[in-house]
């Protein structure tokens, strides 16, 4: 082989050798991110950031400026159902009430009272003054008996030393409680007059207001006795007809 055919066949080499190269620095500068030759500027407080949330490790998410919390409706409290039923009233809705002198008026809800004040038999005693002038006397020993169907009966005596001591009188009639504080007892006889008018300060315990209209200056009480008394010298009187 002559030397000019073997120089023609080595120089096209380095050429082939300059393309490939150019082509591979083309495809690497095709695969890096934009900005890689322009890095941004040197910030104290980005760097600061970065090294506090370790930024060289993980990756850093950035909450939003402003948390959005979902929150449930409002329920209904108290002061919106009294709000509720201040508004009811004022379009004419009745709220519940109680009035006391109401006891005065129904009958039905007297005798309620009556039953709960006094839920069976009970025996008060006590001295009560003799408030009228005729009666002749200081003071007279009253045995009470209340029933709870409505019905009552006294026993007084007069004390010793008096002409009719040992000769006691006997009354019945029907009574009612009203429903005050404390609550109120009216003793009323046959023919529905006001006999006598308790107060209800304690379980066990009649004061006095007024008997036959007249109110004593002193506070007088009837007491709870442990046995009762039925006072059966009546039993052979019509009982009056009590809760009608």
């Amino acid at each position: 082989m002559s030397a000019l055919t073997l120089a023609s066949r080595i120089r096209p080499l380095p050429l082939a050798g300059a393309i490939l190269a150019a082509a591979l620095m083309a495809g690497c500068a095709q695969q890096r991110s934009e900005g890689y030759y322009n890095p941004p500027a040197a910030s104290t407080v980005t760097d600061a950031q970065a090294q506090a949330q370790a930024a060289g490790y993980r990756t850093v998410v950035n909450a939003p400026s402003q948390l959005q919390i979902e929150l449930k409706p409002r329920q209904p409290g108290r002061q919106q159902a009294v709000q509720q039923a201040t508004a009811d009233n004022e379009q004419g809705v009745a709220a519940p009430s109680y009035d006391s002198s109401a006891a005065a008026v129904a009958p039905a809800n007297v005798t309620t009272a009556a039953r709960e004040l006094v839920p069976q038999a009970q025996t008060f005693q006590g001295t009560l003054p003799c408030l009228h002038a005729d009666m002749n006397c200081s003071a007279q020993l009253v045995t009470l008996t209340l029933a709870p169907t409505g019905q009552w009966r006294a026993r007084i005596s007069y004390l010793n030393g008096h002409p009719n001591a040992g000769k006691p009188t006997f009354e019945q009639g029907c009574w009612d409680a009203l429903h005050e504080r404390p609550p109120r007892i009216l003793l009323m006889d046959a023919s529905g007059n006001v006999r006598a008018d308790f107060t209800v300060p304690a379980n066990n315990t009649l004061r006095v207001r007024a008997v036959n209209g007249h109110m004593p200056n002193l506070n007088y009480t009837l007491t709870r006795q442990p046995d009762l008394d039925p006072v059966s010298e009546l039993d052979k009187q019509p009982a009056p007809r009590c809760g009608q």
